[in-house]
């Protein structure tokens, strides 16, 4: 029964899902195709068994994108079936932004198998290179077609992910050539499926788990350039760890924070706990109006440098100790280069520290001088906000910034896209992303695949609110195309400021208007209501925040993905943000 090469094809397609679901994998993207349909008509049965969850995408590249999104919402693994030739291509974008952002993603993509290979073949390519600079792993079956493949083969394949996954978290790439037959009888399904759920499903596999073990003459190196009786600050950047680490994470920053009484900049997508001791507001801004007068003596920086440009002029300038904490991230960190990495994450260094520390400085220290002045400086610069910034005003991008996790409820998450919109929130939201789960893409910074990693994101979390321009959204306008996309309770807060406004900050003094629209906005003509219409998604357009607040509190009732335009004047909105930040710069 198992002898014939359909039969075989089913079978191991059958036990290579019915190991990945093992570790971890729960939701899969499929998209189309027909090289790839053992693996199609394998997932479906195991979804029939309620092992894994199938949704579907024609567009491979939203399909990564979306996947990532369940990732990193989840926590677990997720994957991607494609068929070969172009459709693996496609893949690349999100696979650059799960490697950057250390995210665990597997993209399953059927090929032909080697006799096809090199000699013309219909769709047939060299796709076991295409994500190969950007994968922690590429991995095959039997280049010969997977039913040549044993069965101890694909167990191996799968303990190898397990492992690579563990230690450093990142997208696999397992590339599955796959002979002719692609297709089954119902017969022969029907038999397959029953040696599969008699033996296959009952057999207990072993994955040994992996422990990561720090350097502890690395510890004590970093350890020794410390003073903790001295002033310092602790930089949180965007956190790169899994999302079920977050509580371990913050419980460590806590500790930490108890330790040496420093003050906290946290990043709006840091993960850090909305009640840590020592939180200054608005710290981007203070560090813009002290400039160089900040005086302490060392840094801790845990993950990667924010997108602020006064936080990296503070990083150059500063002349003491750099401390840079990496969760599970083993490649260098630090642009400025002035920094000690160490590897082994939050939760190791303080566990270290602790045994090398007398019980009396492991006791909760007062805030420092340093401290209080910040926080002091913070608070000012709040006052001033809410002087300037009220929910009658004209709404201008960075009033979204301040207001909307006011508006937005408080427990709801929150997705900020990669251009205008997070560097926004980093100086004007006030630490208002700290009471939810706040999502941003930080590791390749593009503004690929927005409107699909919302969707994903809000599989797993939500409402979901997602914050992003309108280039963000139409670049990833085939979002709308994974399945049952309109059914995800999902708000998009569309800023519709007519093309890239951020290119308008950056070379607005030195190009001719023309030049400018052409080279960088980009300013497309859309209908924006047939567009939603098309799409069947809900669509409204607010002109002023209590309108907005009354949206938000529609989106949410209805629990289906809906639009919420708001459309921003450039003009106005450069002229406003320069005058507030002139009176707290000068204040």
């Amino acid at each position: 029964m198992t002898s014939s090469i359909e039969c075989k094809n089913f079978l191991r397609s059958l036990q290579l899902l019915n190991l990945l679901i093992k570790i971890g994998v729960q939701n899969l993207i499929l998209c189309p195709g027909s090289r790839s349909a053992p693996l199609a008509i394998a997932a479906a049965e195991l979804n029939k068994l309620g092992m894994v969850n199938i949704f579907n995408s024609i567009d491979e590249r939203s399909a990564g994108f979306h996947s990532l999104g369940i990732s990193a919402a989840s926590g677990n693994l997720s994957l991607v079936i494609t068929t070969s030739g172009t459709a693996v291509s496609n893949l690349l974008p999100s696979a650059v932004e799960a490697d950057r952002s250390c995210k665990g993603i597997i993209f399953l993509t059927a090929d032909r198998p080697l006799r096809l290979k090199d000699c013309g073949a219909n769709q047939t390519v060299n796709q076991e290179d295409f994500l190969y600079s950007v994968c922690r792993r590429v991995l095959s079956t039997n280049l010969n077609g997977l039913h040549e493949t044993q069965e101890n083969e694909i167990l191996n394949l799968v303990r190898i992910t397990k492992k690579q996954i563990s230690t450093f978290p990142g997208p696999i790439h397992l590339n599955i050539p796959i002979e002719k037959p692609l297709d089954i009888s119902f017969l022969n399904k029907k038999n397959v499926l029953e040696v599969f759920e008699r033996i296959d499903l009952k057999k207990k596999y072993f994955f040994q788990e992996v422990e990561i073990h720090s350097d502890k003459n690395k510890f004590l190196k970093i350890f020794n350039s410390l003073n903790l009786d001295k002033s310092g600050i602790i930089i949180v950047g965007p956190y790169q760890g899994s999302i079920n680490d977050l509580p371990s994470f913050n419980k460590s920053l806590k500790k930490l924070q108890e330790i040496t009484g420093w003050p906290v900049f946290a990043d709006p997508v840091s993960g850090v706990s909305s009640d840590l001791r020592g939180l200054v507001v608005n710290w981007e801004l203070v560090l813009r109006k002290n400039k160089n007068l900040i005086n302490c003596q060392q840094l801790l920086r845990l993950g990667p440098i924010s997108s602020s440009i006064d936080l990296e002029k503070f990083l150059i300038t500063f002349e003491g100790i750099q401390i840079l904490i990496k969760e599970k991230n083993y490649r260098k960190l630090d642009p400025i280069k002035k920094s000690f990495e160490y590897d082994f994450g939050l939760s190791n260094f303080i566990t270290l520290l602790s045994e090398e520390l007398s019980t009396n400085e492991k006791n909760k220290n007062s805030l420092t001088p340093l401290a209080i002045d910040l926080i002091e400086q913070g608070e000012q610069i709040k006052e001033i906000f809410k002087e300037q910034i009220t929910d009658d005003n004209q709404i201008t991008e960075y009033k979204l910034a301040n207001l909307v996790p006011k508006l937005w409820p408080a427990e709801n998450p929150i997705m900020l896209s990669a251009s205008s919109p997070i560097r926004d929130w980093l100086t004007f939201s006030e630490n208002g992303t700290l009471t939810r789960n706040c999502f941003s893409f930080r590791g390749a910074s593009g503004i690929d695949g927005t409107l699909s990693l919302a969707l994903g994101i809000s599989r797993i979390k939500n409402p979901l609110l997602l914050v992003t321009g309108d280039l963000s959204f139409v670049h990833d306008i085939n979002g709308w195309l994974i399945e049952k996309a309109i059914d995800m309770n999902l708000t998009i807060l569309l800023i519709n400021n007519n093309g890239g406004n951020i290119f308008n900050r950056m070379y607005k003094k030195n190009l001719k208007e023309d030049e400018l629209k052409k080279l960088f906005l980009m300013p497309k003509e859309i209908n924006w209501p047939k567009l939603a219409e098309g799409y069947q998604v809900n669509l409204k357009s607010v002109s002023n925040f209590k309108k907005l607040r009354e949206a938000f509190d529609w989106s949410i009732s209805i629990q289906k993905s809906v639009i919420i335009k708001v459309d921003i004047d450039p003009e106005n909105e450069m002229f406003e943000k320069n005058v507030l930040l002139e009176k707290i710069i000068g204040s």
